[in-house]
Formats: structure tokens, sequence, C-alpha cells
């Protein structure tokens, strides 16, 4: 698991989320936006979807722009509770861990 560092915040591409918890791609990106218009419709100031998800793309094997998302600790913790099982018992601890080598990494730098 990659865990970038995107305008100060940390976070994983979704197509490795979903490779993780074993999903297709396209349903995991379906289930995010709809998290995010569930947080938009809520009008809450004390979380924005950007906090949690943060649109992004990538280029396909063919060359063609798809779309995908950045996932912050935020978002896989969003995305783990929703999950059950092994599934999301393996998935919690390999973003956890992911996040806190990330940390690890940044206090030496």
């Amino acid at each position: 698991m990659t865990v970038k560092n995107i305008r100060g915040q940390q976070a994983i591409d979704s197509r490795e989320v979903a490779e993780m918890v074993e999903r297709n791609h396209k349903e995991l990106l379906r289930d995010i936006r709809k998290y995010i218009e569930i947080m938009e419709k809520a009008n809450e100031r004390n979380f924005a979807p950007v906090d949690f998800f943060i649109e992004s793309s990538y280029k396909d094997s063919k060359g063609e722009t798809r779309p995908c998302y950045l996932i912050t600790k935020k978002g896989c913790d969003m995305i783990a509770n929703k999950l059950t099982g092994e599934k999301g018992v393996l998935f919690t601890a390999a973003y956890v861990t992911a996040f806190e080598e990330m940390q690890r990494a940044m206090q030496f730098q």
C-alpha cells in the first residue's frame, strides 16, 4: 500500500483500496460518491468531503483518463467501518500500518 502526501494530507489511491478489500473499483467509486453526496446534503460544518476523499484521475492501459479518488485516513476509516468480517479487519490493519509508516518517515525528513 502506497501512502502519498497530497497537499499536506496523506492519502491512498482508491484502486489500491479496491484491490485490498477485493471489490471492483467501479463499485468502490460508486460508494464513495454516495458518501460524498450524503456529507454534502448534511451541510455539516464539522466535516468536508475533501477531508475524506480527494478527486483524482489516472491513465489506464489504453492511455485513457479514468476517475479515482485519493482516500485520506478519515476516508479509510469510513470505508473500514462499512466492511465486516475478515476483509474489514485486514484492510484496517493494512491502512493503519501504512499511515503510521508514512508518519514515521515524515518525522525523519
